[in-house]
């Protein structure tokens, strides 16, 4: 997953599961070869350290594309 890319955390025991947000850095690893993602979460406003194995890609992102800036 690159940065900019729209992401839906996918991990049932995760707080922010089914919230939708856009890569907006990468840190460390969580595990050998799983990254942190920053992730900001559109519906909270705020951002947060995911690892990268708990984050699906968001398939269809023109809804998304309109209603927020994508750079």
């Amino acid at each position: 997953m690159e940065l900019g890319t729209f992401v839906v955390v996918e991990h049932r025991g995760h707080p922010l599961n089914r919230l939708v947000g856009k890569i907006v850095g990468k840190r460390g690893e969580y595990a050998p070869g799983d990254l942190w993602c920053l992730v900001f979460v559109l519906n909270r406003g705020r951002s947060y350290l995911i690892p990268e194995s708990m984050l699906k890609e968001k398939e269809d992102t023109s809804d998304l594309k309109k209603n927020y800036v994508v750079s």
